[in-house]
């Protein structure tokens, strides 16, 4: 199927470790659909995962940071399609830990990340953001809970393993899909109009 035969339909592509990105995308994607946009959720991480981008009027791809770095899939699955990417809208949520501490340091921490993802893939996605992501520890390994408890009492954050904690600010992030719905939906009508007149 084509772009042009499907015209209003996004895709939204994630990869999750811990499932907190998943439903990120899945907040993102029901927005979309608020707006009247057929949505395609994607895991990237799922074996023989790799959506065409043609196919879709518009792109957003969903990230988590671990280790410094946003998941392997995601950079090589972008790096694919770069230039499918840059012909039609396109936007970037990378989701960390970092994004929920409000200081300069931070902000350029998570600035540098992003960066660092069009410098490896070579998209330039139309938006970005960073969002914070949650201190998962019931889904974490005992190594796994201990190094982020570690890292929780460092920046301040919660250290009691019993529950997890959700930084995420919700309403920000519906914010920007609510915008990308929009440059999505306007796009497409420049699109139709310019058919229109061609014929």
């Amino acid at each position: 199927m084509t772009a042009s035969m499907s015209p209003t339909r996004v895709l939204v592509a994630y990869a999750s470790k811990h499932g907190h990105t998943r439903l990120v995308a899945e907040r993102i994607g029901a927005v979309l659909r608020e707006h009247r946009l057929g949505v395609e959720l994607r895991d990237l991480g799922e074996r023989g995962a790799d959506p065409w981008p043609p196919d879709f009027a518009g792109v957003l791809v969903a990230a988590s940071v671990h280790a410094g770095h946003h998941q392997k899939c995601v950079v090589s699955w972008a790096h694919g399609h770069a230039t499918t990417l840059g012909l039609r809208p396109s936007a970037f949520v990378s989701i960390s830990l970092t994004a929920a501490d409000d200081t300069d340091e931070a902000r350029s921490t998570t600035r540098r990340l992003i960066d660092e993802l069009a410098d490896e893939t070579g998209w330039t996605p139309d938006a970005s953001l960073a969002v914070a992501g949650a201190l998962q520890y019931r889904e974490y390994d005992l190594p796994t809970r201990v190094l982020m408890r570690l890292i929780a009492r460092q920046h301040g954050g919660s250290t009691d393993t019993s529950d997890d904690v959700v930084y995420t600010d919700w309403p920000a992030l519906e914010q920007f899909a609510t915008d990308f719905a929009d440059e999505v939906t306007a796009q497409t009508r420049a699109r139709r109009a310019r058919e229109e007149a061609s014929r």
